[in-house]
Formats: C-alpha cells, structure tokens, sequence
C-alpha cells in the first residue's frame, strides 16, 4: 500500500528511486532490459491527471513528475465571459448552472451534468456578445449605418435596375440582426432597353438598324415614345454630371 494507492510489484532500490506515491491509483511496475516502466491507473470515481507512464532513465531517475488522481470524472467547464456554480471537482451525476457577464447572452442549456463516460450533457453552453458584427455585403447593393451595438438599426438598398428581396430595415437583438440578409434582384428589362443593348452588341450598323426597328414594331413602340425615353435618359446623365462636379 502506498498512502491510498496500491504498489502491484517491489522495485528494487539499487535500480531506480522508490515509486513516486500517487493517492487514490494502483501502480503497476514492469522490469525489463533497459529501463523500468511505472504505469498508475486510478481507483473507480476518480481521473489522472498528468503522465500515466513513467521510468527510470540512464541518471537512475524517473523522466517525469508523478501524476495524480482526482476525485470525479469530468474536466473542469469552460465558460468565457461567463460563469458557473459549483467550481471545483466534478463528481459523476453533479450538475452545474451558467450563467454570461452583462452585455453577453447564453448560447445552449444554463445547466449540464457529469456522466458516467467523462462527458457534460446537454454540451457546455457560450456566451456571445449582445452586439451584433456587420452584416454582409450586397451584391449590387449596400446598407447604411455603421452603429452595430445593440439595439442600432441599418437599413439596406440596391443599385439601380435592382430591387430589394427580403427585410429593408433591421435591428441588433442580442447578438443577431432581425432578419436575414436581404439580396438585390435584377430588375426585367423593357423592351426598349432590350431593343438599344442588342443594338449597341451589333458589329453591322445595318444589321443593328434593322434588328433595331423590328424589335420595335413588335413591341408596338412608335418612334417618338423611343426619342423621348432617349431624352430623359439624357436628363438623368446629365443631371449626375452636374452633381458630380
């Protein structure tokens, strides 16, 4: 016996230091050419902590320190900006409650249990921040806003020609925006811009000027709707160009 452990075997002091003593294990020796190995495995409701093996090396030392068996089966919990209740060994069937630091928000069940097998059940909870990170990027869109604390609100909008699919208007709660993200949908193309792009494709100005005119007699547009639409196309342009500068 050794304090609370069991030494399975003598090992002779000429050859290597007396067993380190490790409380609550049964220690197994094993001779054999070269050095002597040292294995402890600990007593039933306790786990090892440290190395299992040891031995005796060429200085006639144990190569490492001894290792120690602690009551219960569990690791300890680990909780980042938060806490638990009870701190300490964890014993099979205790059951320990979480809980976050202000500004965080538990994510999983606030309470797990040790289990027969080394593992917590339901899995160990975290705590996320209660503010929210950017929320993405549009393709031909953006948003506006760059409050993301919680409770803030940012708003999202699409490029031109492209219209808004999903929430336009979103709100930070705890730790996640209201909605998911939205996304920016083309536009259909009226007939008279489908008529100018495949005229402005055309390599044969002829060809462009016939394909031109048919697409506009089916679609049934007279030429002084097409000269007008051209005219507030120029408007718009213009108008920008004039901001700009």
């Amino acid at each position: 016996m050794n304090g609370n452990g069991v030494k399975a075997k003598h090992l002779p002091v000429e050859n290597c230091p007396e067993p380190p003593s490790v409380d609550n294990s049964i220690l197994f020796v094993e001779e054999a050419e070269g050095p002597v190995w040292l294995t402890y495995l600990c007593l039933e409701g306790y786990h090892l902590e440290g190395s299992t093996s040891l031995f005796c090396n060429a200085s006639k030392d144990w190569d490492a320190p001894p290792p120690s068996c602690r009551l219960g089966h569990c690791p300890e919990p680990v909780l980042s900006n938060g806490e638990f209740i009870p701190l300490g060994p964890m014993h099979i069937n205790d059951i320990v409650t979480f809980q976050c630091k202000d500004q965080y928000i538990l994510k999983g069940s606030n309470w797990s249990q040790c289990l027969e097998d080394h593992t917590w059940k339901p899995p160990l909870p975290i705590c996320k921040s209660r503010h929210c990170g950017p929320p993405g990027n549009l393709v031909h869109g953006y948003f506006e806003g760059n409050d993301f604390s919680l409770g803030s609100n940012i708003t999202f909008y699409c490029e031109k020609k492209y219209r808004l699919v999903g929430t336009q208007h979103q709100q930070c709660v705890d730790g996640e925006w209201s909605s998911t993200l939205p996304r920016c949908e083309r536009l259909p193309q009226t007939e008279l811009e489908k008529a100018l792009f495949a005229f402005q494709e055309s390599k044969d100005f002829c060809q462009a000027i016939k394909t031109f005119m048919q697409r506009l007699s089916k679609s049934g547009l007279i030429m002084e709707q097409v000269k007008y639409s051209l005219q507030v196309k120029k408007a718009e342009l213009e108008r920008k160009r004039l901001l700009q500068h």
